[in-house]
């Protein structure tokens, strides 16, 4: 079973994310915002990271960014579950393992790109 930090400033989002995920056999903890999200992603070192990027105070692009300061966190995979985010934004901050969902995504695209990004998630540093 994986640990994943979800955010997104939408409570229905939140829920359906945490609902796919957790009947995926998923653990998910939910944060409302992106600076909740390094906090939490800090703290707890998930597995992965699912995020909107349209967030108040910290968007999910700003959020994955902060992550690839710090080492422990930096080979985390982050799925931008957005409709905001061009290619190009995402050619700029995303990471190999890193996947992008378009909302309004279906379930099976979430499961999906939750799995895949755990199978080619980068090695942790030493």
């Amino acid at each position: 079973m994986s640990h994943v930090v979800a955010a997104d400033d939408d409570p229905s989002a939140r829920s359906v994310v945490e609902r796919v995920l957790t009947r995926a056999g998923h653990t998910v903890d939910l944060c409302s915002d992106g600076r909740e999200l390094v906090t939490e992603v800090r703290a707890q070192h998930p597995d992965a990271v699912v995020t909107d990027n349209e967030m108040p105070g910290m968007t999910g692009l700003q959020a994955r960014a902060e992550l690839l300061t710090t080492p422990d966190t930096a080979h985390i995979p982050v799925v931008m579950a957005t409709g905001s985010v061009t290619p190009e934004q995402a050619a700029e901050t995303l990471q190999d393992g890193d996947r992008i969902v378009r909302k309004p995504f279906q379930p099976s695209e979430l499961r999906n790109a939750v799995q895949d990004a755990l199978m080619h998630r980068r090695p942790r540093p030493a």
